[in-house]
C-alpha cells in the first residue's frame, strides 16, 4: 500500500512537472503572443494565422496606425501606409471577417492603444446585409479563448498539440537561425499564388436581368444596427482617431453578376443607405472607387470577381492621403448616380475581348504613374548610345524608332563553373544589354519583350544597385520557350535610386551552341 501511494505521489509530480514545462515553453515562446510582445531576437514568429495572431499582435505591439479588414486589406504595405501618414501601423486582416468581427478586433486596439492616430478599414459590400451579431463560422471553432479575459480556458492554447510541436518545438530548435519575424508588408499577403486577368475572372456570360430587386425596410433595419454598433459607434468614443473606411473596389464582373440577378438598384440603395448614416461622423473618412471604371473594367487588375491586385491597395493609399474618392455631403449623391447608371447599362460581355497581360505586375505599372507621377522610361533609339551592348547588336525595326536588341553566342565559362550567375554578368561577361536608370525610386516595374530565334537562347535579367548588388532579378530555361515573342515584368516596388539592368539573351556557360540567339525589344519602366 505504502509503495502504490509512493508511487502515485511520484506520477502525479512527474505530470504536474511535465505540465508545467509545457506551460512554461509556451509561455516563453509564445507564438500567438498571447502573453507578450515576440521575442524577435531569439526566435523567428512566422505570422501565418490570422485569428490566432492577430489578437496579440493588436495587444503588444507598438504602433500609432492600423490597418484592418478582409482579404480585400491583405494585401497593403505598411511601410507604404508609414510612409504616406507619416505613422507606424501594424496590419490585423481578417479573411473573410464580419464587420462584428473586425470591430471586436478595434475594440481591443482601442483600449490597449488610446491614443491611435489613423485606422484604415474596408467595408465589404458584400457583407452589407449582415446581421450585427454575424461571423464567419466555416474557418472552424474560432480561438475565443485568445480573445477573452478567461484565463482558465488558455488551457486551450497552453495544451494545443498544434501550438506545441508545430511551433514552439520549432521556434526553439530553429532557435540560433535567423530570428525575427514575418514583416506586415508579408503578412497574408496572396500576390505570389495567384494569376490576374480576364481568363480566371470572367468565364461566363452576363444576361439581361428577369426582374429587378429593391431594398425592404426590414433590411434597412439589419444594416442600421450593423453599422451603429459595428461602424460608427467606435469613431465617437475616440474623436481624436482619424478613421478611415472604404468600400473596396470589387471588379465589373461582380457588379455583373448582381446585374444579371436584378440586384444592382437594390445594392446601391444599401450603400446609399450606410453612406448616409456615415458621413455626419467627422472623424470618419469614407472613400469609395466603383466610380473608376478604369480600373474596374480592366480584369488585368483581379484574380477573381472581387480581389485586386496589391498595386491596387498602394493606389488606394495614395488617393486617401490626397483626398480623392473621398465621398462628402456634397458629392455622394452624384458618385451613386454615376455608379448605378453605369453598371446597369455596361455591356460587361465586351470584357471578353480584354487582352490579358502575360506578366500580371505590368497593371502594376500601368496604374503607377498616377500614383507617383512618374513618366514611363524605355529604352530606345535616343537612349541606346547609353547602354553597353555585349556579344549582341540594336537593330532598328521601325521609323519611330523601335529596337530589337539581338544576343547571340554563349558565355565562355565551363559548366557549372560560372558560380552566382547575378555576379558574373555584373563583374565579366553578358549576351546582351546593360543600362543605367539614374532614379528607380517612383517606378514600380521593370518590362520587356522576348523571342527565342534559335537554339539555347533564354532570359536572365538582372536588376544592380549602386554598389553591384542583386536587388531583382528574373531568369528561366531555354527550355522552357518557345519561338513566339513574351512579356517579362520585374516587381521594383521599394527599389531606390540609381540601378543597372541587364539582360543576358543567351546560354550562361559554354555547354549552350555558339548560333544561339535571343531578341529583346519594348525595354520599358513604368
Amino acid at each position: 500500500m505504502k509503495n502504490t501511494k509512493k508511487w502515485l505521489m511520484t506520477y502525479f509530480l512527474c505530470v504536474i512537472l511535465i505540465a508545467g514545462m509545457v506551460i512554461a515553453a509556451v509561455v516563453y515562446v509564445d507564438p500567438f503572443m498571447h502573453y507578450h510582445k515576440p521575442l524577435k531576437d531569439v526566435f523567428y514568429y512566422n505570422l501565418n494565422n490570422e485569428r490566432s495572431q492577430n489578437d496579440g499582435i493588436t495587444k503588444h505591439f507598438d504602433y500609432d496606425a492600423l490597418i484592418t479588414g478582409s482579404s480585400m486589406t491583405e494585401n497593403f504595405k505598411t511601410t507604404e501606409l508609414d510612409e504616406i501618414f507619416g505613422v507606424r501601423s501594424i496590419k490585423v486582416p481578417y479573411s473573410g471577417g464580419s464587420y462584428k468581427e473586425l470591430n471586436d478586433n478595434l475594440v481591443i486596439a482601442m483600449r490597449t492603444h488610446p491614443g491611435l492616430k489613423v485606422i484604415v478599414r474596408c467595408l465589404d459590400m458584400d457583407r452589407f446585409f449582415d446581421t450585427k451579431d454575424t461571423m464567419r463560422t466555416d474557418l472552424g471553432k474560432y480561438p475565443e479563448y485568445l480573445y477573452n479575459a478567461n484565463p482558465f480556458d488558455d488551457a486551450n492554447y497552453l495544451f494545443n498539440r498544434d501550438v506545441l510541436y508545430t511551433r514552439v518545438w520549432n521556434m526553439i530548435r530553429n532557435r540560433e537561425k535567423d530570428p525575427g519575424i514575418t514583416s506586415f508588408d508579408d503578412y497574408s499577403n496572396w500576390m505570389l499564388s495567384c494569376k490576374f486577368g480576364r481568363k480566371g475572372v470572367f468565364s461566363s456570360p452576363i444576361n439581361e436581368p428577369i426582374e429587378k430587386m429593391t431594398l425592404t425596410e426590414n433590411e434597412k433595419s439589419t444594416i442600421q444596427e450593423n453599422i451603429q454598433i459595428n461602424v460608427i459607434s467606435l469613431a465617437d468614443q475616440y474623436p481624436e482617431t482619424e478613421f478611415y473606411y472604404f468600400f473596396p473596389p470589387y471588379s465589373a464582373v461582380w457588379w455583373g453578376n448582381k446585374y444579371q440577378v436584378g440586384l444592382v438598384e437594390k445594392w446601391v440603395a444599401a450603400e446609399k443607405y450606410i453612406i448616409e448614416q456615415i458621413l455626419p461622423h467627422e472623424n470618419i473618412h469614407l472613400f469609395s472607387w466603383n466610380d473608376r471604371f478604369d480600373i474596374t473594367t480592366d480584369l488585368n487588375n483581379y484574380k477573381d470577381i472581387s480581389h485586386y491586385g496589391e498595386w491596387v491597395n498602394s493606389w488606394m493609399l495614395v488617393q486617401m492621403k490626397q483626398e480623392k474618392g473621398h465621398l462628402t455631403l456634397e458629392n455622394y449623391k452624384v458618385y451613386l448616380e454615376q455608379e448605378q447608371n453605369f453598371y446597369e447599362t455596361y455591356d460587361y460581355n465586351s470584357m471578353f475581348a480584354q487582352e490579358d497581360y502575360e506578366c500580371d505586375y505590368y497593371a502594376a505599372g500601368l496604374l503607377n504613374q498616377e500614383i507617383t507621377q512618374a513618366e514611363p522610361w524605355s529604352m530606345d533609339v535616343d537612349k541606346i548610345h547609353t547602354a553597353v551592348l555585349k556579344n549582341a547588336e540594336a537593330v532598328k525595326i521601325n521609323k519611330a524608332g523601335d529596337m530589337e536588341i539581338w544576343c547571340h553566342g554563349k558565355l565562355p565559362v565551363a559548366n557549372g563553373d560560372r558560380g552566382d550567375l547575378g555576379e558574373y554578368l555584373y563583374t565579366k561577361d553578358f549576351s546582351g544589354i546593360k543600362f543605367t536608370i539614374d532614379d528607380v525610386t517612383n517606378y514600380r516595374v521593370l518590362s520587356f519583350y522576348g523571342k527565342k530565334i534559335n537554339k539555347h537562347g533564354q532570359v536572365s535579367a538582372y536588376v544592380y544597385d549602386e554598389t553591384g548588388n542583386v536587388v531583382a532579378e528574373y531568369t528561366n530555361r531555354y527550355s522552357d520557350l518557345d519561338d513566339e515573342w513574351h512579356m517579362y515584368a520585374i516587381d521594383l516596388a521599394g527599389i531606390e535610386g540609381k540601378v543597372s539592368v541587364i539582360l543576358n539573351g543567351n546560354y550562361v556557360d559554354d555547354s549552350g551552341a555558339e548560333d544561339s540567339e535571343f531578341a529583346f525589344r519594348r525595354i520599358e519602366v513604368r
